[in-house]
């Protein structure tokens, strides 16, 4: 994997740990306050919807109590009147009362008022001949066997709430409350306050919290009171009885807020995915927020992990042109950070192995061209013995033509090999030199040696390293000889941008292992020559340059020398 990648990688899960942790912490935190904020203010409007109930009981509670606390009332109600005094008091005070009584709370409010006095004359209103009042007067008797009022156990300063009569069916509630004789302060009667739910619990509307809320009346023992919309309530959440109790759906959230002026609650059921969908606003905001900080963070470490890749590509690129010999590669340096400095230290390294390199391969070059001399110095003793050998005999044959011949190919080789002590010549100038050669062998051995010349006319001014060809010309015709003739084919052309020679021989050949041991460097004794001309080949162009050699025991060899292909540039035209 790239270092670019594995340093992306590494930014990466550097960023991700901390936002992932930064964001699940602050979405949990913030679902968490969400549902608190919404139940505390769920529980504030509970109570507000609780509050206004109590406050219509209020007023249910403040009419009873100008009839509780009234003892002119009480006496007219317990003593004993007639003729005239009797409908005097009854017109005058008893009805006004309870006239003002009933007008007090709203009007679907309902009073009735038992007396136990039989004295006292019942007065009602006829309520389906349009009568417009809610007050009426009636003796004991009329529910004294009643099982509401025997189960009643009312005494002086208490009250209830209850259901009685008719108010079930009615969806009605009676506030109950005894009829003091303020002198013996017995029983003399009672006092019921109808009221319709539906004016009292007119907040408690199913919905006012929030779509599929649900809002109703329980009363101390978790039985159902009231609920405005029964039919929009889901029928599997409440029981199909008023008086039945009432169970927590798992799935809402219940809150409770008891009246204070009625032994009842204002429940609230909230269903908890109504929660979520504010949970899920934040939790939405809060993936937003994350994706955009990891959008900007994964630029910022993409930009981060580009700068230091590139700088680490630099330095690779530089090593690999090391690696490939190119000594000349500088890596540019910017800014004052550790890669400027590493770039610094990578520059002067360069240049101090660039000056080495230069002062190795100049010595080596000086060393290649003193064995070259050495070799010349070897090979013209015993060559100019040999040739000046073949002269005597032929002038004592007087062969004078091919004396004549023989000492001009001579001149002519040694003019050209020692022309200008030059090391790189044209390509046309060592043809040249292995073709005198060529001719003073061939007139000694009386033309048994057959040579072809296959040389591309673009590559003679190419240039060359001097003294390359001739070494292995002589080479095939000393070890490579085994019949009366023997034929030598030389090439020289281009191949791409490569200078090729090739010299080509039908001769005796060579075995694998004799091949390797004569460009082995460490030489065993033998090919010093051909190894000498690689190392001078590769001296001067490189290692990819050389020679190399193809051979069968038995059907010849093919030697072949590769180095660039460059024009010629003598040294004067260079000065």
């Amino acid at each position: 994997m790239p270092l670019g990648y594995k340093l992306l990688i590494s930014y990466l899960l550097l960023v991700l740990t901390p936002v992932i942790g930064i964001g699940s912490y602050a979405y949990v935190s913030s679902v968490r306050s969400t549902e608190e904020h919404t139940r505390s203010n769920l529980e504030v409007a509970v109570r507000q919807i609780a509050s206004n109930v109590d406050y219509r009981l209020k007023d249910v509670v403040r009419s009873t109590d100008e009839l509780y606390t009234d003892q002119t009332l009480s006496r007219y109600l317990t003593g004993y009147h007639s003729g005239w005094e009797k409908y005097s008091i009854m017109s005058q005070y008893i009805l006004p009362r309870l006239e003002n009584a009933a007008n007090l709370p709203d009007p679907e409010v309902k009073l009735s008022v038992y007396v136990s006095n039989p004295n006292v004359g019942e007065f009602y209103y006829n309520e389906s001949a349009g009568d417009v009042r809610k007050y009426s007067l009636f003796h004991m008797d009329r529910i004294e066997n009643e099982d509401w009022y025997r189960r009643l156990k009312l005494h002086y300063g208490s009250y209830e709430w209850r259901q009685v009569g008719n108010d079930r069916t009615d969806a009605s509630i009676s506030y109950l409350r005894p009829l003091i004789n303020y002198d013996t302060l017995q029983l003399n009667g009672l006092i019921k306050m109808t009221a319709n739910m539906k004016y009292i619990f007119s907040d408690a509307g199913s919905g006012q919290l929030g779509e599929d809320s649900i809002l109703f009346i329980v009363d101390n023992d978790n039985r159902l009171l009231f609920i405005s919309s029964r039919n929009k309530v889901k029928p599997d959440l409440l029981p199909s009885a008023a008086s039945d109790y009432i169970q927590q759906p798992d799935s809402y959230m219940q809150i409770k807020q008891p009246v204070t002026n009625m032994p009842a609650s204002v429940v609230a059921w909230i269903p908890y995915s109504s929660l979520q969908k504010n949970s899920q606003q934040v939790r939405n905001v809060t993936i937003g927020i994350c994706l955009i900080t990891l959008i900007l963070l994964f630029l910022i470490s993409l930009v981060m992990s580009q700068y230091f890749a590139r700088s680490f590509q630099k330095l690779i690129a530089s090593l690999k042109s090391f690696k490939e010999g190119d000594f000349h590669k500088r890596m540019p340096v910017q800014g004052n950070d550790e890669f400027a400095e590493i770039g610094s230290a990578f520059n002067d390294m360069a240049s101090t192995i660039q000056r080495l390199i230069d002062e190795v391969y100049v010595v080596n070059l000086e060393k290649k061209e003193t064995e070259l001399q050495v070799l010349h110095s070897q090979m013209n003793p015993h060559f100019l013995y040999n040739t000046f050998s073949s002269i005597s005999r032929m002038a004592k044959l007087g062969e004078i033509d091919k004396l004549h011949e023989v000492i001009r190919s001579l001149a002519r080789f040694y003019r050209l090999t020692l022309h200008r002590g030059e090391m790189i010549i044209p390509v046309e100038q060592e043809l040249q030199i292995a073709e005198s050669y060529l001719d003073i062998q061939r007139i000694k051995n009386v033309d048994r040696i057959q040579v072809t010349y296959d040389i591309a006319p673009e590559v003679l001014e190419s240039e060359s390293v001097k003294f390359i060809l001739q070494p292995f010309v002589e080479n095939a015709l000393e070890h490579a000889w085994y019949d009366d003739e023997i034929s030598l084919i030389i090439r020289a052309y281009r191949e791409g941008a490569d200078m090729i020679f090739e010299v080509e021989d039908n001769g005796l050949g060579m075995k694998e292992e004799l091949i390797g041991q004569i460009l082995e460097p460490a030489g065993q004794g033998i090919g010093y020559g051909i190894r000498n001309v690689d190392q001078r080949i590769q001296l001067q162009y490189g290692r990819q340059y050389g020679v190399a050699i193809h051979s069968s025991l038995g059907e010849g060899t093919l030697i072949r020398l590769r180095f660039p292909c460059r024009p010629y540039q003598s040294v004067q035209d260079e000065s």
